[in-house]
């Protein structure tokens, strides 16, 4: 943007205490208004952050901070070293248009069955190194951005706080997500997301459907043993596609398909639990080429998009979500407590999705929903989760070559995301004989047979990057 255009960016703020608004969301409104009025365009640079502090006597963190909501609200783009630029200009309220109420069609009850894991030795909190649980360290999360989002959300009025709330979720939260979605291509409304009590209930709710007892589903093995023991519980014929350092063994896949005409393949194709690694482009084609041929769904869980590389494939974008179903949440980089998931597929299956949902838990809880709105669009997000996703790339190569040292054998190469998946090169030991020896010491430890559908030839561990970055952990390895 020239100088001369740069003068111009005055605003009146309101200074005095008391006032409405403070002044990040007063900058960030006057901007908002000169991007639906036009005057600032699509693709158009703003002003440096200290150039707009200058011209409105205001500190370069209340810019930044304006910018950075504008960003999370899909109003401005950020470009590493080049700014920030207009992103859109939609000429209205885009949140106030999401709450347009959705009809919901009641389709086919479906089979409704009870099923659900508990491990109880991860939430065991007397021992000091968890390297083998699912989730991150509170102080890997943002815990500032949640106390504010929950400050904010203490101040809205007493009746937006009760009642069970839309049937699909908080239209602006799904409005949120379906903008978000953009930056990898998934074009979606918000009538095709449906929010869930965390990622897990949402693939619950897709098997409990469209599979039926005795149906046949592939899934990656090794895999998420939550799924597993999930489809398990369904009395569901589960049979296991091997997993590679660059997606699922392809040829398998294909074969299996056509021996046993799947209703459906669940696949975690970015940031892998409990590998830790992604599909190559190439692999993503092949497993919709596959899916296609052989006429099967796929359940995309894409838990982890968050902390994955910009160039990691989607499945459901490649797709269009014809035949992909796709599955995230935000327990890995808001906060696991919040229980917070969501389902994004075509219109018509969204309808018998939302069914099966209320059939099972009515609606999920708003103030949840809320909550995570406001922790999304406050102007934060985006800049914890890069720092997330860096300090746990850097604590994964630190980690493999610590195992290597103490004779272990990483699966592949540090991709970042949560986890790393390694081979012991020794097997008169057993993983249960290791992991007990571990326990004594204050170490818990995931051994593959959690993730594998039959036992493995090698003493497999998943080690969760966030705990177990210790120098700990690689003595005791050493140390057998």
């Amino acid at each position: 943007m020239p100088k001369s255009d740069i003068k111009t960016m005055q605003f009146t703020l309101e200074r005095r205490a008391g006032a409405g608004a403070g002044l990040v969301e007063q900058v960030a409104s006057g901007l908002r208004q000169r991007i639906d009025s036009g005057e600032l365009r699509l693709g158009e640079r703003l002003p440096s952050v200290r150039q707009l502090a200058l011209d409105l006597g205001v500190g370069n963190s209340t810019v930044v901070e304006s910018y950075e909501r504008l960003v999370a609200r899909g109003l401005l783009v950020a470009r590493r070293g080049a700014g920030f630029f207009v992103a859109r200009r939609d000429g209205g309220d885009a949140l106030a248009a999401a709450m347009a109420p959705v009809r919901v069609l009641p389709p086919p009850v479906p089979v409704i069955d009870s099923a659900w894991l508990l491990s109880e030795v991860f939430a065991d909190e007397r021992v000091p190194i968890k390297a083998g649980c699912g989730w991150l360290p509170s102080s890997l999360l943002d815990g500032e951005g949640l106390r504010l989002a929950e400050r904010r959300l203490i101040r809205t009025p007493g009746a937006q706080q009760v009642g069970y709330g839309h049937p699909y979720g908080y239209a602006p939260l799904r409005q949120t997500i379906a903008k978000s979605l953009e930056q990898w291509a998934l074009d979606v409304t918000p009538e095709q997301v449906i929010t869930t009590h965390g990622a897990s209930q949402a693939l619950d709710i897709i098997v409990r459907t469209l599979i039926k007892p005795g149906d046949t589903v592939l899934v990656e093995d090794p895999g998420y043993c939550n799924l597993i023991a999930m489809l398990r519980l369904s009395h569901i014929n589960v049979i296991g596609v091997p997993r590679t350092a660059t997606g699922v063994d392809i040829e398998a896949l294909d074969a299996l398909a056509r021996q046993t005409n799947p209703k459906a393949f669940f696949t975690n194709p970015v940031l892998h639990n409990p590998t830790g690694t992604s599909y190559t482009p190439a692999c993503a084609m092949r497993v919709l080429q596959i899916a296609e041929r052989h006429d099967f769904w796929v359940v995309e869980d894409d838990l982890y998009r968050e902390l994955a590389q910009p160039t990691d494939p989607m499945l459901a974008a490649l797709d269009g979500l014809r035949r992909v179903i796709y599955v995230s949440g935000f327990s890995k980089t808001i906060a696991p407590a919040l229980r917070l998931g969501y389902i994004v597929c075509e219109p018509a299956l969204a309808r018998q999705l939302v069914h099966t949902k209320m059939v099972l838990t009515l609606t999920s809880s708003e103030i949840t929903e809320r909550l995570v709105h406001i922790a999304l669009t406050e102007g934060r997000h985006r800049k914890h989760v890069e720092r997330l996703s860096a300090t746990l790339l850097a604590a994964q190569s630190r980690l493999n070559s610590r195992l290597e040292k103490a004779g272990l054998t990483p699966f592949a190469a540090p991709r970042g995301g949560m986890f790393s998946w390694a081979a012991m090169n020794r097997t008169d030991l057993s993983t249960k004989i290791i992991a007990d020896r571990a326990l004594a010491k204050g170490i818990w430890l995931a051994p593959g047979e959690f993730f594998f559908l039959s036992k493995p030839d090698r003493p497999w561990f998943r080690f969760n990057v966030g705990y177990s970055d210790v120098p700990e952990l690689s003595a005791f390895f050493a140390g057998l």
